[in-house]
């Protein structure tokens, strides 16, 4: 029965991150909303890398491809464009807060906007830069630097709810320890 237990507990906090991831999804492939001056915010970045921070490597990889392929279904690219380099950049980002940064909003933010960049930079290269378009610079300035900018204000209160729901299943294995 302890063990039963126990395994619904750590289930119930993959289910939770599940059910935010699609939240997140659905947020991000709402038309209209939370859209300025025609740029959105990306829900899913900043929610992969605050699982990733706060989980560790193997589940923050896991937890970035899924937000990855979510991302990709959404944005209408092809399928694993994002979900391979967010997986990467997951894999990267739990591994830096494991063995050299804190926790802190200030990293979150800073890590959110480096990913950010990067991929969005990443996104323009490879489907507009390479086709030959013109105004890929821009492109940036009008789209992508606004979604960045939108991101980071998302970021924190995602940050927040992952914080919350990772410590109260901690409470509640502690509890159980005991």
């Amino acid at each position: 029965m302890d063990s039963q237990k126990l395994a619904l507990l750590r289930a119930g906090r993959q289910l939770c991150y599940a059910a935010l991831l699609v939240g997140c999804y659905l947020m991000q492939t709402t038309p209209g909303f939370l859209t300025f001056f025609g740029a959105k915010p990306i829900f899913l970045l900043p929610l992969a890398l605050a699982i990733a921070a706060r989980e560790g490597v193997f589940p923050g990889a896991l937890w970035g491809a899924a937000a990855g392929l979510l991302w990709d279904i959404s944005s209408g690219r092809t399928s694993g464009f994002f979900a391979i380099q967010l997986m990467a950049i997951c894999f990267g980002v739990a591994a830096l807060v494991a063995l050299y940064l804190r926790g802190s909003a200030a990293n979150g933010l800073l890590l959110c906007a480096g990913a950010g960049l990067l991929l969005l930079g990443n996104d323009l290269l490879f489907h507009y830069l390479l086709h030959g378009y013109t105004g890929v610079g821009a492109l940036f300035l009008r789209s992508s630097l606004p979604t960045l900018i939108l991101t980071l204000i998302v970021c924190l209160p995602l940050r927040w709810l992952v914080n919350r729901i990772a410590d109260r299943f901690d409470r509640a294995l502690d509890a159980f320890g005991e």
